[in-house]
């Protein structure tokens, strides 16, 4: 598949550093507004620095941050939830591909439209408990990439009925919701792993968003049911971009243009070693009920019998409308081929 990203001229930027402490200008002082100015790699650069680097969105305030909170005994970081938006309508879903961020723990869904991509969906999500990238079978990390190399959906699985031991005392319990959607890793050191995914959080909603998971990734119940009925397709590219990587070039035009607004836009992520030295709050304990313990997927799903999902419930309406055109300017931006290279 072929993916055109366009910008409009002006469009700005933001890919911030976020391994360490946040400096004293990333905070907002009596409620004025911080950003920074980044180059097209992700990493924090001298505001003096004109070659490719621009500015980017607002972080978000204090107030709205990572928490530690021990759950069924072990370290998890949890976050102020967002709402789930569907920005633009969907004009063919094999236009569209996946943007992850593991620092704002935000699944995003783009579809490239004329020339424009916009955003068409947006869902909280988990990753997995410990941050970085993924480099053994077993190291609680998601992988990451980028949008040279992306990863895609090879599998979407009926998971409606899928059970999963966590190790917490709960024993074997429904896990993932109605769907699988099985990632093929192409160009990461563990491309022979079958087991990673995206799906739902069934008996396991509190964690999202924030970080809890193996290795996968979990949506709320109901987003991975809209995600899998509405967008999601095999072949699919998926960018699940690193803790130190923000806003993609495209991606901030789009909240820009589309004037999107969301609640967590982080100046800094934490580190393995601040998880482990934070004193956590008190979460799920054993012997006590998840509130969602009773919680069933809002949709029902059967298989084609070849590892797909035929779903019974009509699928929000794909709209074939032409394109309007485009701004002048916006037709300028970067293409990745269907081999997941950048080219001019």
């Amino acid at each position: 598949m072929k993916i055109q990203l366009f910008l409009a001229a002006g469009a700005v930027l933001l890919l911030s550093s976020c391994g360490g402490c946040s400096s004293d200008k990333d905070k907002a002082d009596d409620g004025e507004v911080q950003t920074a100015v980044v180059n097209a790699e992700g990493q924090i650069v001298n505001p003096d620095s004109t070659k490719d680097t621009v500015e980017g969105l607002p972080f978000s305030s204090d107030s709205i941050r990572e928490h530690v909170v021990l759950d069924y005994d072990k370290r998890t970081i949890r976050t102020n939830p967002d709402e789930t938006i569907h920005p633009a309508a969907v004009k063919d879903k094999h236009n569209c591909f996946i943007v992850m961020s593991k620092k704002d723990f935000y699944l995003y869904v783009y579809e490239v439209q004329g020339n424009d991509t916009v955003m068409v969906a947006r869902y909280d999500c988990c990753f997995a408990v410990n941050p970085g990238n993924k480099t053994t079978d077993g190291d609680g990390k998601t992988p990451s990439c980028d949008m040279a190399h992306p990863f895609h959906i090879q599998e979407i699985a009926n998971a409606h009925d899928w059970h999963h031991d966590f190790g917490d005392g709960r024993g074997s319990i429904r896990s993932y919701g109605d769907y699988f959607m099985r990632l093929r890793l192409d160009g990461h050191k563990l491309s022979n792993n079958r087991s990673l995914g995206i799906h739902g959080s069934t008996n396991n909603r509190e964690s999202v968003p924030g970080r809890a998971s193996e290795g996968c990734i979990r949506l709320k119940d109901e987003d991975i049911a809209d995600l899998a009925q509405n967008y999601a397709y095999k072949g699919m590219p998926v960018v699940i971009k690193d803790e130190h990587v923000d806003d993609l070039p495209f991606e901030i035009h789009a909240m820009k243009r589309q004037n999107i607004k969301r609640l967590r836009h982080f100046a800094h992520s934490m580190s393995a070693d601040e998880i482990a030295k934070a004193t956590p709050e008190p979460g799920r304990r054993h012997g006590e009920p998840s509130r969602f313990a009773d919680e069933q997927p809002t949709t029902s799903s059967i298989s084609d019998g070849k590892g797909f999902v035929v779903d019974k419930k009509e699928p929000r309406k794909e709209t074939k409308s032409e394109p309007k055109a485009a701004a002048d300017g916006e037709g300028h931006g970067f293409v990745v081929d269907g081999k997941g290279k950048m080219v001019k």
